[in-house]
């Protein structure tokens, strides 16, 4: 593949986070096995509505979808669904619509 110019800062951050998803399934398949840092589930012992998430997140990254929906069914219907609003423009994200030539800043008209 030819590159025809200077990569974008969403290409190159788009190419680290392919590049580490290996690394992000090998962590959350880590993190399985570790007792939860949870102070609500350490002292009710009861888990809360969160826990599992930063699982789930790493699965995502290491492109697992069903061990994610496992670890927290929530946060990863959050995750995906905030990801498909970026996609299809509904949230914006501030940084992200200079990877479309669009002036940037807070010092532009």
């Amino acid at each position: 593949m030819v590159l025809k110019g200077k990569l974008t800062s969403i290409e190159l951050g788009l190419a680290a986070i392919v590049l580490a998803s290996p690394f992000a399934l090998r962590f959350a398949r880590y993190l399985e096995h570790q007792p939860s840092l949870c102070p609500l589930q350490q002292f009710a012992g009861m888990a809360c509505p969160s826990c599992g998430g930063t699982r789930a997140v790493f699965y995502l990254w290491g492109a697992d979808p069903v061990q994610a929906l496992k670890s927290n069914f929530g946060v990863t219907l959050f995750v995906l669904g905030t990801m498909g609003l970026i996609a299809a423009g509904k949230l914006e994200v501030p940084g992200l619509n200079r990877a479309r030539g669009e002036a940037v800043g807070l010092g532009n008209p």
